[in-house]
C-alpha cells in the first residue's frame, strides 16, 4: 500500500471534524472525540466506548470502553486543533503530561477523591465503571488520540499502575492517516510464533491466493486473542460475536474434560492473512515464523471461548485447533475474504448473511443515493446529494480524486460534508424510527449488527422512495439532535435523542410526514415545537432509573426504559396533529401484531369484559386477532385498527405491558 498523503488527511480530518460538529451541534473537540471513539470501536480496536470529557487540576479524560467480557478497560484522551500545517507537533513531554492526566483521573477513581466539584452524571457512571472493572479485567490501557504529528519515533513505554500492567498507546496524525488509508480494513495483525508453526501448503491453483494448513496450540490461540481481542476477527464475525456470543458450552466442556480430544472434536479456525513469513528448521521442516495481517474469518466463537477457559484457570495446554490460512494478495482483500467468510463451513450460529452484513442492501443504497438528488434547501440553495458511505474513506477519496481545489469546492458543494452518513449512522436513523432506542443505546457496532440481522429477517425493497424517506429520517434525526443539544440537559445526549424519535413514531403511529421533510430538507415549527417539548418528558424518564439500577446508561440498554417512555402520557399537540398524515399502516400494523402472542388478545379481551373499559366491538376484534394468530392467517384490517385501539386503550388503563404496545 502507498503512503498516505498526510497533509492531505489532516485537511480532511479538519472537514470531518466541522461537520460532525455542525451535525452534532457541539464543539470542535467534542466532534473530534466522537469521532475517533467511533472509528476506533468500529475497527476493534476498543469496545462500548463512550465520550465523556472531564478536566480537572491535574486531570483530564475523553472518554473510556470496556469490553463486556471484561478482557479490557480502556481510557481515551484526546486533544485536537483545527491546525493541518506541518508545524502543528506534539512532543515526547507533552505526551508524557498527557497519559499523566489521565494516570491522575485513574487514581482519583480508585480513591474516591474524582473531583472538588460535583461531577455529572456520566462522569460518575465512568467512574464507577472504572472502578469496578479495574480490578477484574485482563488489560487496562490508556490511550492518547491527537491530530498534531508526534515528534517521539518510539512506541510509548508501559506502565505499572496499583500492582496492574498497564500499556500506552499514542495515535497522532501520522499514524490515523496510515489507519484511514486502509479503508475498511482495521490496522494489521502481526501474528508472531517464535517456536515456529508446522504447516503443510496445498497445491497452488490461483495467482491470487495460497492455501496453508496448520496446528495450532490452543494457549496460542488464547494468547492472540488476548492481545489483539476482537480485531482478531473479521468485521462481521467480530460484530456478530460482541452481541449474541455467549460462551459455547459444548467446547468449554472439552477444554475441561477432555482437551487432548480437542482437536477430534473441533471444526478448527479459517483465517486469511495479506503475508507469511517462512523458516527452515534444522531437520528441514518448514515453519511460519510470522503471519501478517491475520484475521479469523470463521471459528470467532471457538477462539473467544479458549482465551475465555484459559482466563479462568483451565489448562488448555493440551488443546490443539486446525487452521486454514488462506494467504491472499493485498490487491484481491476486499473480493475474497468475504466470499471466504460466506462460505467457510460454520460450526455455531453465525450464518452467511450475519457475515455478509447485507451487502446487496448497503450496496443498493448506495448507488441510489450517488444519483438522487435532494431539494434545495434554506442551508443550500441548490440540489445536493445525501453521501451515503458504506465503507470508511468514500467521501475523502471521492474529494482527492476530483484533483484541483476547484473542482473539490464543486463536489463539496454537490455532496456537504454535513451530509455524509455511515453504515452505522443509517441503523441509527431506521431502528429509532423503528421504535428500538434500547438497541440504539447499546452502542454503533452493537446496533448495526441487530439492524443487519433484522434487514435479513424483513429486507425492504431499496428504491429512490425508500432512500427519499431514509433521507428525511436522518433530518429528523439529526435536527432532534441538535434541539436536544439546546436544552443542556448535562448528559445522555444520544439516548434522549433516539428514545425522543421512538416516542414521536409510537405516539404519531407513524404519521410524521416524511414526504414533506424530504421536499423541504428541514422540520416544522410544529415538529420541532413538539419535538422540544417531549424530549424534556424523555430527560426525565431515561435518567431517573428504577431502584436497583444506578447506571443511566446501561438503564437505556433496557427493554425495560422502552417500556417506560412509551408509557409517558404525551399525545401530539393540535398544531402538530394537524401536520400528520394518513398511512397505509397494514404491513407496519401487522408486523406490530406479529410480534404479540394470542393470549395477549384473549387477555386483553377478558380484561376488558371484566372491567368495562373495552365495548363489544373491541373484544370482538381483539378476538379476531387472538384466532389469527393461533391459527396462522391475516385478519381484516378492521379488526386489526379495532384490536391495536383497544389495546391502547387497555394500556392507558392498567392492562399490563405488551410487546410492542
Amino acid at each position: 500500500m502507498a503512503e498516505p498523503d498526510v497533509s492531505a488527511y489532516a485537511h480532511g480530518l479538519i472537514e470531518d471534524v466541522r461537520a460532525q460538529a455542525e451535525i452534532e451541534g457541539c464543539d470542535l473537540h467534542e466532534a473530534f472525540t466522537q469521532l475517533m471513539l467511533d472509528q476506533l470501536a468500529a475497527d476493534g480496536h476498543t469496545e462500548d466506548a463512550v465520550a465523556v470529557h472531564f478536566k480537572d487540576h491535574g486531570v483530564e479524560v475523553s472518554g473510556y470502553g470496556a469490553a463486556t467480557d471484561d478482557r479490557s478497560l480502556d481510557l481515551f484522551l484526546t486533544y485536537y486543533s483545527p491546525r493541518a500545517d506541518d508545524d502543528h507537533k506534539i512532543g515526547r513531554a507533552d505526551v508524557e503530561a498527557a497519559f499523566r492526566r489521565l494516570e491522575n483521573f485513574l487514581s482519583h477513581c480508585l480513591r474516591g477523591t474524582l473531583a472538588r466539584r460535583d461531577p455529572s452524571s456520566e462522569v460518575v457512571a465512568m467512574r464507577d465503571a472504572v472502578t469496578d472493572k479495574f480490578g477484574r479485567v485482563e488489560s487496562i490501557r490508556l490511550v492518547l488520540v491527537t491530530n498534531a504529528r508526534s515528534v517521539a519515533r518510539d512506541a510509548v513505554a508501559p506502565m505499572s499502575f496499583e500492582g496492574r500492567h498497564v500499556t500506552r498507546e499514542l495515535w497522532d496524525l501520522r499514524r490515523l492517516a496510515n489507519w484511514s488509508a486502509s479503508g475498511n480494513k482495521a490496522e494489521p495483525i502481526v501474528a508472531e510464533f517464535p517456536a515456529g508453526l508446522p504447516c503443510l501448503a496445498t497445491p497452488r491453483t490461483d495467482e491470487d491466493y495460497s492455501v496453508l494448513l496448520a496446528i495450532v496450540p490452543a494457549r496460542g490461540l488464547a494468547d492472540l486473542y488476548s492481545t489483539h481481542g476482537a480485531r482478531l476477527l473479521e468485521l462481521n464475525v467480530r460484530s456478530f460475536l460482541q452481541v449474541r456470543g455467549a460462551v459455547n458450552r459444548g467446547i468449554l466442556d472439552t477444554l475441561r474434560g477432555n482437551p487432548e480430544r480437542f482437536l477430534a472434536y473441533n471444526n478448527g479456525i479459517a483465517a486469511t492473512a495479506s503475508r507469511v513469513d517462512f523458516e527452515n528448521t534444522p531437520s528441514g521442516q518448514r515453519v511460519i515464523r510470522r503471519i501478517h495481517g491475520l484475521q479469523i474469518v470463521n471459528g470467532g466463537q471457538t477462539t473467544a471461548t479458549i482465551h475465555h477457559a484459559y482466563r479462568y484457570k483451565v489448562d488448555v495446554d493440551a488443546a490443539h485447533v486446525q487452521m486454514k490460512l488462506t494467504v491472499v494478495s493485498p490487491d484481491r482483500l476486499d473480493d475474497i475474504v468475504p466470499q471466504i467468510s460466506a462460505y467457510s463451513n460454520t460450526q455455531n450460529r453465525v450464518t452467511a448473511s450475519d457475515l455478509k452484513a447485507n451487502s446487496a442492501f448497503h450496496v443498493d443504497v448506495e448507488r441510489i443515493m450517488r444519483t438522487l438528488w435532494a431539494p434545495p434547501s434554506a442551508s443550500h440553495p441548490h440540489d445536493t446529494h445525501w453521501f451515503y458511505e458504506r465503507a470508511r474513506g468514500q467521501y475523502a477519496n471521492a474529494l482527492t480524486r476530483e484533483g484541483t481545489p476547484a473542482r473539490q469546492k464543486v463536489f463539496k458543494a454537490a455532496n456537504p460534508p454535513a451530509q455524509k452518513f455511515t453504515k452505522s449512522d443509517l441503523a441509527k436513523f431506521e431502528h429509532s424510527w423503528a421504535r428500538q432506542p434500547h438497541l440504539v443505546s447499546l452502542g454503533a457496532e452493537k446496533n448495526f449488527t441487530l439492524f443487519s440481522q433484522r434487514l435479513d429477517e424483513h429486507p425492504p425493497a431499496v428504491d429512490k422512495q425508500y432512500c427519499r424517506h431514509l433521507v428525511a429520517k436522518a433530518i429528523l434525526f439529526r435536527k432532534v439532535d441538535k434541539l436536544v443539544a439546546r436544552q443542556n440537559f448535562g448528559g445522555y445526549k444520544a439516548n434522549i435523542v433516539t428514545y425522543t424519535v421512538a416516542k414521536l413514531v409510537q405516539a404519531t403511529r407513524g404519521r410524521v410526514d416524511l414526504d414533506h421533510i424530504w421536499r423541504t430538507q428541514d422540520l416544522t415549527s410544529a415538529l420541532q415545537d413538539a419535538v422540544t417539548d417531549l424530549s424534556m418528558l424523555v430527560h426525565k424518564v431515561i435518567t431517573s432509573p428504577p431502584e436497583g439500577r444506578t447506571n443511566v446508561g446501561e438503564w437505556t440498554k433496557r427493554p425495560e426504559c422502552w417500556s417506560a417512555v412509551q408509557d409517558l402520557d404525551w399525545t401530539p399537540p393540535p398544531a402538530l396533529e394537524a401536520e400528520l398524515v394518513d398511512l397505509d399502516t397494514y404491513s407496519t400494523n401487522m408486523d406490530l401484531i406479529r410480534g404479540t402472542a394470542a393470549t395477549d388478545w384473549t387477555d386483553l379481551a377478558a380484561w376488558g369484559a371484566e372491567t368495562g373499559y373495552l365495548d363489544a366491538e373491541h373484544r370482538r376484534s381483539s378476538a379476531e386477532i387472538a384466532q389469527a394468530l393461533d391459527q396462522g392467517w391475516d385478519p381484516a384490517g378492521k379488526y386489526i385498527r379495532g384490536a391495536l385501539e383497544a389495546m391502547r386503550q387497555g394500556r392507558r388503563n392498567g392492562f399490563r405491558r405488551v410487546n410492542g404496545f
